[in-house]
């Protein structure tokens, strides 16, 4: 655990899915599967499968540079490929091997501007539902061991988190949201400062997207637990993990 890299949010919750699965024991396929039959579709052009298939880009760095256009348009910027091709590559590589691809075909860049476009309407179509402000990158903070980082997207006191997977969402990104509202909920208490409240997980690959109430999640997946109780057995748990 002494690399930094290899501490942030999103990395714990994915790569060691043990530490969440003792505080989230409720955290089970038929609710996956519950929370993702409430799914909802959004107006967004859904991108060809065949499209996607006649990429020679590798299908993760594909859906990264979409991430990194969409990015950028949220915040009201025009990118340029060269600088959208950098970030994706520098984000793929933290987590894979990834090399930056010498061109982006124009099938390509027509996949990756559907997709960021898809996720622009996506956000802002949040941000209007519950009438707040959005924004990128909001701060997931650290706890223990477990280092600072950066969420996708926000609209007010909602955590936006986006996943360009072809089917529906997975326990993995149950659990990463939930270690989101952990860190949160855990900043809150210290500093008094509020925590998410919601949040949505986000394909603007298929155009659907699942509304998280943190509140229903915690009754339906912790146990019994309440919130604070939930976060005692999340430090003692960081705290045993430590000790090793």
């Amino acid at each position: 655990m002494t690399n930094r890299a290899g501490r942030d949010p999103r990395t714990i919750a994915r790569n060691i899915p043990g530490i969440l699965n003792a505080i989230f024991p409720g955290l089970t396929p038929g609710i996956v599967s519950l929370y993702n039959k409430s799914a909802v579709g959004c107006a967004v052009v859904i991108v060809p499968v065949e499209a996607i298939q006649a990429s020679k880009l590798q299908k993760s760095l594909l859906f990264e540079l979409a991430f990194a256009v969409g990015e950028q348009l949220v915040l009201g910027n025009n990118p340029t490929w060269g600088e959208c091709v950098a970030t994706a590559t520098d984000r793929q590589s933290r987590f894979f091997d990834a090399i930056s691809p010498s061109e982006i075909s124009e099938n390509d860049q027509r996949i990756a501007l559907r997709v960021a476009d898809n996720l622009v309407t996506m956000v802002k179509q949040v941000a209007t539902d519950c009438s707040a402000a959005y924004g990128a990158a909001p701060v997931i903070p650290g706890f223990r061991w477990i280092a600072s980082g950066t969420g996708d997207f926000f609209a007010g006191s909602k955590l936006i988190e986006v996943k360009c997977t072809a089917g529906n969402f997975s326990a993995a990104d149950y659990r990463q949201v939930a270690m989101y509202w952990l860190l949160s909920y855990a900043a809150a208490v210290e500093t008094g400062n509020d925590e998410w409240r919601s949040c949505v997980l986000m394909n603007p690959r298929t155009g659907k997207l699942v509304n998280i109430d943190f509140d229903e999640f915690i009754h339906l997946t912790g146990g019994g637990k309440s919130k604070v109780e939930t976060l005692q057995a999340f430090a003692a748990t960081l705290t045993e993990i430590q000790k090793f």
